[in-house]
């Protein structure tokens, strides 16, 4: 776990809706989605002996906003989240909500992911997908 509850209440992302039991239910989930993110980055590396305390910070800060991204969507899983209309019609009016591809599964994994969490990485080096040099 990258996180604990008192650590999450540290972050400036913190929010005060966020109780021990829902961060408890959503931290699991949150975790896997920022891995997902960072191609495991932490999941190869140690989060607590990283020489750089700005990319780790990073790290942290993005796990607590996708704690708060699931909470605001209610949704714990990729399938609850594709569970949402992509489309409402009454009568002749009718509103589409853009383009959500959905499958049998529900939404993708990508609909869980947090604007802000990929924001906060965005500067860290966790999102670099070059290839290595020899």
């Amino acid at each position: 776990m990258y996180l604990t509850f008192e650590d999450y209440q540290k972050l400036d992302a913190s929010d005060t809706a966020i109780t021990s039991d829902l961060f408890a239910k959503y931290i699991g989930k949150a975790s896997l989605v920022i891995d997902e993110i960072t191609r495991d980055y932490y999941q190869l590396n140690d989060l607590a002996t990283d020489n750089n305390p700005y990319r780790a910070g990073k790290f942290r800060e993005a796990v607590g906003l996708e704690i708060n991204h699931l909470n605001e969507l209610g949704a714990s899983s990729s399938y609850e989240a594709g569970l949402e209309p992509s489309s409402v019609s009454m009568g002749r009016t009718s509103i589409n909500y853009g383009n959500q591809t959905q499958d049998i599964n529900g939404a993708p994994l990508s609909a869980l992911y947090s604007d802000e969490a990929i924001s906060v990485l965005a500067g860290s080096g966790l999102l670099y997908r070059g290839v290595q040099s020899i």
